[in-house]
């Protein structure tokens, strides 16, 4: 068993480490620990070295870290065991599992094959983000500790100052836009149910169109989200399929919470692309806002 581990000094990932090495003592299972150094190209060559005869791989970590495994174990024919340590959490979050239930799944869940997306080559198994989602992330970037609340509140501050861009894509028209979310998982930004509707195991990604010209527009937008009631708004459009084409030069591309490049893109839903280990009766809630 892999166990890839981003070194913080955060309570939880703490614990799950300390937990996982007892585990590993009192089932008498060989282990091998990769630490990752956030430097993606390498640490993703070492992860996809270090997979090659596992069984499971075991992630503690957030979105991020997620990512980054993700992208080194496609195409292996390890599982994957999450362990949720992360600040946002947003991929694990759709599950509402305990931490005692995914610390269960390590040793006995039962795998699911799931979704991932796929960006100009690159992997992401949550959600990708043009627009103010990737103006967020970029200003985040010098920060060193992020608490579950700094996503909404640099959100915030950045509405006085953004601007929208104009983006041409496969599913909408050249125009103003806020900003284009491209779902696999239904949150983002620690907790904010932007796709309500999308699901890890359909075989499509959910596009969702931000429009709105204004301050005011964008202040509404971002306050009805906060309530997971911004499907309710004509400013937000809904579609679905299995690629994406983004056709403008330029822009900021972030991906599970990190930035992965710029347009132009090509999106696309590969599906059944990792299995992951889940308990026999995990489903995710599928209530969409709106309806009964």
């Amino acid at each position: 068993m892999l166990v890839v581990v981003k070194p913080c000094s955060s309570k939880s990932s703490q614990s799950h480490v300390k937990w996982l090495k007892v585990q590993f003592a009192k089932k008498n299972i060989a282990n091998e620990w990769f630490f990752t150094s956030g430097r993606f190209a390498e640490d993703v060559a070492q992860i996809r070295s270090q997979c090659v005869g596992q069984a499971t791989v075991v992630v503690i970590g957030g979105d991020g870290t997620l990512h980054l495994v993700i992208n080194a174990m496609i195409g292996q024919p390890c599982n994957l065991a999450l362990l949720p340590a992360g600040t946002g959490n947003d991929f694990a979050r759709q599950f509402k599992l305990s931490m005692a239930q995914w610390r269960a799944c390590v040793f006995t869940g039962t795998e699911q094959a799931v979704d991932v997306g796929m960006v100009n080559g690159r992997y992401f198994i949550n959600m990708l983000g043009i627009g103010f989602s990737a103006h967020v992330v970029r200003t985040m970037q010098s920060q060193q500790k992020r608490g579950q609340f700094s996503y909404i509140w640099a959100g915030l501050l950045n509405l006085f100052n953004y601007r929208n861009v104009r983006l041409a894509t496969s599913s909408a028209p050249s125009r103003s836009m806020m900003m284009l979310l491209i779902a696999n998982g239904q949150y983002f930004a620690a907790g904010l149910k932007c796709a309500p509707t999308a699901q890890y195991q359909s075989g499509e990604l959910v596009g969702m169109h931000f429009y709105g010209e204004s301050f005011l527009a964008r202040l509404k937008t971002f306050t009805y989200m906060l309530f997971a009631q911004h499907i309710r708004l004509s400013s937000v459009i809904k579609t679905g399929g299995t690629h994406f084409m983004i056709y403008t030069d330029g822009l900021d591309i972030e991906a599970d919470g990190e930035i992965i490049g710029q347009t132009p893109a090509k999106v696309c839903c590969c599906p059944d692309a990792i299995r992951l280990k889940q308990p026999a009766n995990c489903r995710v809630d599928m209530y969409e806002v709106g309806e009964k």
